[in-house]
């Protein structure tokens, strides 16, 4: 049986370990992928439960960067000569390649930070920003020009296509599953009261809760009689990092934090729940992937405010609900004013594209699989 190797040792929490296990649910079930013997390599025992007899979860030891540089450089390939492997292709998930490994390659780039225009951090973010500058080298030096690239979006085909020189003819947009949120309507309309939900983990400032505290900073100063009328909910707790220190410091500061309701983290449920009963769904990040809580919104026809960014008119283009402003708190706070006035709308929810986006991986794994054996690449040879 022949070998694929997938590499995602990265994988621990949050979005990463998402991707990853969506990735195994789809490879344990797929009927042509279990023609092929599947090594995966993580460095937890988070996804075990997918071992099966097409599929091997093996374990290593690349936790830390260092030695996550090491193997994703020289480890994989001594791994694979100990053990006399010689794979027919090679798949990352984690948005480097493999750089001395001499097969096919495709790589799934779901990190944008390298691709975006923002780089206005915070003094204290330099571990963030230091990341940024060493993953866009990374990216460059490890991902060959004959590599397959999948990304998530339009806008990201176009920036990796610029930033690694590769053919747009190579990259693939496959969207992420889109899991359908459905329950009953849960919100009491309630006109002297509004509620509004910003759904991101506040990773780094580029996700820009700083601007939301500024509106209902101003809006407490410009509009007082709607201030109290006003709850605004962050998906995220005040200690979770530096950054969220930062922002619940500065909602004190500016005498807004009795408004703010910081929940945590939430289940699928809990999200659900915050949608339906949210008046408006705010996102003013400032770089997205995708943007998948926008597409959740729009599911459910709840009016969005997002910023002005080439990802969310990717995402929204077609949805009648979204209004696109700039980075400027006096729009915002006119944006929000004007939703308020106006009669409560429950727009035509957006149609979600059902397509399954890791049936559509396999299938172009498969695609290049089947391009390998028509040209007679070599396999299993390092550099």
């Amino acid at each position: 049986m022949k070998t694929i190797i997938v590499n995602d040792v990265a994988a621990s929490t949050s979005g990463a370990l998402s991707i990853l296990r969506q990735f195994l649910t789809e490879l344990k079930n797929n009927e042509m992928a279990k023609s092929y013997r599947w090594i995966v390599f993580v460095s937890n025992d988070l996804v075990n439960e997918f071992n099966s007899e097409h599929i091997e979860i093996v374990k290593v030891n690349a936790k830390k960067w260092r030695k996550r540089i090491w193997w994703d450089t020289y480890g994989i390939c001594k791994w694979l000569q100990d053990r006399h492997i010689k794979p027919l292709l090679a798949v990352s998930l984690m948005s480097v390649g493999f750089r001395y490994l001499k097969i096919c390659q495709i790589i799934y780039i779901h990190q944008s930070l390298p691709y975006g225009d923002f780089n206005d951090f915070k003094w204290f973010e330099w571990k963030t920003r230091l990341y940024t500058w060493g993953i866009e080298k990374w990216m460059m030096w490890s991902i060959k020009r004959d590599s397959t690239i999948v990304v998530q979006s339009n806008w990201m085909k176009e920036a990796v296509s610029k930033k690694l020189r590769i053919s747009k003819n190579q990259i693939h947009v496959i969207r992420p599953n889109i899991e359908p949120l459905a329950g009953e309507e849960l919100r009491c309309v309630n006109n002297k009261s509004y509620y509004l939900f910003y759904p991101a983990v506040a990773s780094a400032s580029y996700k820009n809760h700083e601007l939301l505290i500024k509106v209902l900073s101003t809006i407490k100063k410009k509009k007082p009689e709607l201030y109290p009328r006003i709850t605004l909910a962050f998906t995220c707790n005040p200690d979770d990092n530096r950054i969220t220190k930062y922002y619940y410091r500065l909602s004190k500061k500016l005498s807004v934090d009795e408004r703010i309701e910081w929940k945590g983290y939430l289940s699928k449920d809990e999200m659900l729940r915050e949608y339906i009963q949210s008046d408006i769904v705010l996102f003013p990040s400032k770089l997205e992937t995708f943007g998948l809580p926008l597409i959740e919104a729009a599911s459910l026809g709840k009016q969005v405010l997002v910023l002005d960014k080439v990802y969310s008119h990717d995402v929204l283009k077609s949805y009648s609900g979204a209004t696109f402003l700039e980075e400027d708190v006096e729009e915002w706070l006119e944006a929000v004013v004007r939703c308020f006035e106006g009669k409560r709308v429950q727009y035509d929810p957006l149609n979600q594209d059902n397509s399954d986006g890791w049936k559509q991986l396999i299938s172009l794994i498969m695609a290049v699989i089947c391009r390998i054996g028509r040209s007679n690449i070599p396999c299993g040879l390092y550099e």
